[in-house]
């Protein structure tokens, strides 16, 4: 289906709404591969023809590296690059540690200037997100019994008629829990693609096989298999573009009839590939490690200092100033705008050269000192700990100002610090803007979100080794005390919390405000990104576009989405780290973050388990890790303040006319004991032993 907008009119209007919405106070290596062609009558016409020159965001290549005769799949011919995400695109790759390279050749989408997003830079990629949905096209689906949001345990029923396998060394195939997405955003049944979406955090660098079988319409009609996958099952694929897979394709069947799951009545089969660890983090941590190379171990000095006095019920002091931060980016021209946005720099124009310095660059940060630093008890002053704060959505670290932190720091001898979040900031609102309109541009996001979280990694190591000797705090008689050292962020702070400490060697403790992981998922269930999506269905007005754009962007988004961070906050901690810990702090029905991406932690075997009681109406997310208060370690505690689930499964904004809980839990004086005693000590207290309900409902 397509909207009809006129773009720039609906970038605008995206721009002024956006700016109104945001938030204020690797287990085995793949040993198989498909790397042929489709069908070259089913070429969408919507994809260039193969072999055309493309642009990637510089040097023109030609493209059809992965030796297509048409870009697009024929086991899945309603759409290009379905079913996603699939091996079809990885190219054999000595070099990589899964033993490819993610190429899409000219397959990516085009907008309304029929420009196709470009593809060289998911060549920094081995395989695909660790956050991944599948997506197919089961026209006007009947989703009766199937996996939901809430409900995920029909998806590992004996069967269930969705199969999703993690393959392992020796071929052993492990179930993986899922659940199904309605895209109610396309109104029409015949158009809405079938979004199944990992419940928990997929493995790194790992083989995955999918089967869908015995799926009916709503008219419980049985969706027989496209012509090319029933020639694969029935192993008579002729045609020259598809009969190089049928080896591959034989392989799969036999592992899944070893597995008991039979041919018959199986309608779709593939196969693909989660990227590796270091294409995932190999930027991020080379970064880190020249940086420190660069600036020393104390961390870089804290220059152009400004003092300001406060008549603020909890806050005395603002300190303000900046930082030199090595710099791994280089401009880039905005399209439609006079601006720049900044992406890696990598002189040789190889996708996965690693980011080179190129110069420094000044970022800023902001101090706020309470009141209780200048008490004197018992004839001396206390000293106070450090707190380093994640700001809100397109936001600045201004926002340490807020009320909520005031209280907090005042009433527990605390310092808050913070600076922006390069990439997510409200510095980088144009060049998000100008991006809507040619999804190329992502990595003006992605890369410099990397950037910005290396610029907290630095900042966090200076106000350890270096703030307490400022002049303007020891000339006041401040106080540091130096084994209180933390983290605390809110909504996109709370998101980018765990990326940023799960690299940074100071930060082992933190609490994530109304958190969540991987944008893929998230955008489209918050409301503040309903701007984002009108913006972008001017100039992809096809909503399979967007569902299918979406994930693709998410390949490059991972590489600072704490989704393929959780993996290395405690169980397999970054080099040169040891175990970190987090409080995460949802509020239900939250209309800003997706409350539900924090259960898949629970689910993913990284130890980091709901606190129970949970809820009152869902007393335990179905397959998830659970804990009793107390709890040393991570954990996650739902905040309830009345509101209710959202409609589950469903691929949208809440609904909901209550008043958004997504700024309870900061406000909240239980809370913000559990905060302090978890940031001082690492365990998680029961704040909420009078309810007279499961879960957490402070008053």
């Amino acid at each position: 289906m397509k909207l009809a907008f006129r773009p720039l009119f609906t970038a605008l209007i995206a721009l002024t709404v956006i700016f109104s919405a945001a938030c204020g106070d690797d287990k085995t290596t793949p040993k198989t591969n498909d790397t042929q062609a489709g069908d070259t009558t089913d070429v969408d016409p919507d994809v260039a023809e193969p072999d055309a020159e493309v642009s990637d965001g510089g040097d023109t290549e030609t493209v059809d590296p992965v030796g297509l005769e048409a870009p697009c799949d024929p086991l899945d011919p309603k759409q290009c690059l379905l079913p996603f995400p699939s091996n079809l695109y990885l190219v054999p790759d000595a070099s990589r540690d899964t033993g490819f390279t993610l190429d899409f050749g000219n397959a990516l989408v085009r907008n309304v200037d029929g420009k196709a997003i470009a593809s060289a830079p998911y060549k920094r990629l081995d395989g695909y997100s660790v956050g991944t949905p599948l997506i197919v096209s089961f026209p006007d689906l009947d989703l009766a019994g199937l996996a939901t949001e809430y409900d995920t345990a029909p998806s590992l029923a004996a069967n269930a008629e969705i199969l999703w396998f993690a393959v392992g060394a020796d071929d052993t195939l492990t179930r993986v829990p899922y659940f199904v997405d309605d895209d109610v955003q396309e109104l029409d049944l015949a158009e809405r693609l079938l979004i199944v979406r990992p419940a928990a955090i997929l493995d790194e660098g790992t083989r995955y096989i999918v089967a869908f079988r015995n799926l009916k319409n709503r008219d419980g009609s049985t969706y027989a298999p496209s012509a090319a996958f029933a020639a694969l099952v029935a192993g008579n694929a002729t045609d020259p573009a598809l009969a190089p897979r049928q080896g591959h394709f034989d392989g799969i069947f036999g592992l899944l009839a070893d597995n008991g799951v039979s041919l018959s009545g199986l309608q779709l089969a593939w196969d693909f590939t989660t990227a590796s660890c270091d294409a995932l983090h190999g930027m991020m941590l080379h970064m880190v490690d020249g940086a420190f190379a660069e600036v020393g171990q104390d961390g870089p000095q804290l220059t152009s200092i400004e003092v300001e006095e406060l008549t603020n019920e909890d806050w005395a002091l603002e300190i303000r100033g900046t930082f030199e931060v090595p710099h791994y980016m280089k401009e880039s021209p905005m399209v439609r705008f006079d601006g720049i946005v900044w992406t890696f720099n990598q002189p040789g124009g190889v996708a996965k050269e690693l980011p080179t310095l190129n110069g420094t660059r000044s970022a800023r940060f902001w101090v706020r000192i309470p009141k209780s630093a200048f008490v004197e008890v018992d004839g001396a002053r206390v000293p106070h700990g450090l707190v380093m704060y994640g700001h809100g959505q397109n936001g600045s670290g201004t926002q340490v100002r807020s009320g909520a932190n005031g209280r907090i720091a005042n009433q527990n001898n605390l310092i808050f610090f913070a600076a922006d979040m390069w990439g997510m900031s409200e510095e980088d609102f144009a060049g998000i803007l100008d991006m809507l309109g040619d999804m190329s541009n992502f990595t003006g996001i992605s890369d410099r979100i990397q950037q910005g979280i290396l610029n907290h990694v630095l900042l966090a190591r200076s106000f350890k080794n270096r703030f307490a000797s400022l002049d303007a705090v020891t000339s006041r008689g401040i106080l540091i005390d130096p084994a209180r050292f933390s983290y605390s962020g809110i909504s996109q702070g709370g998101i980018y919390g765990a990326s940023f400490v799960a690299v940074s060697p100071d930060l082992q403790r933190g609490h994530l405000g109304v958190p969540g992981n991987n944008y893929g998922f998230m955008l489209s269930r918050s409301r503040n990104f309903a701007p984002f999506f009108l913006g972008l269905a001017g100039f992809y007005q096809e909503r399979w576009k967007q569902v299918v754009l979406l994930q693709v962007i998410q390949l490059l988004w991972d590489g600072g989405d704490p989704t393929s961070y959780m993996k290395h906050i405690s169980k397999e901690p970054s080099p040169g780290q040891g175990a970190n810990a987090f409080l995460l702090a949802p509020a239900k029905g939250d209309v800003q973050v997706a409350v539900t991406s924090n259960e898949w932690l629970a689910r993913s075997g990284l130890g980091i388990p709901v606190m129970t009681p949970y809820d009152t109406t869902r007393t335990v997310p179905s397959g998830a890790e659970t804990a009793a208060y107390p709890r040393n370690g991570s954990g996650i505690v739902l905040y309830d303040f009345g509101n209710p689930w959202p409609d589950e499964s469903v691929n949208n904004p809440p609904t909901s006319e209550a008043p958004d809980p997504h700024g309870g839990p900061r406000n909240n004086d239980a809370h913000n004991r559990q905060l302090v005693h978890f940031l001082d000590t690492g365990e998680i207290i029961d704040v909420c032993s009078d309810d007279q309900v499961p879960g957490c409902t402070p008053n």
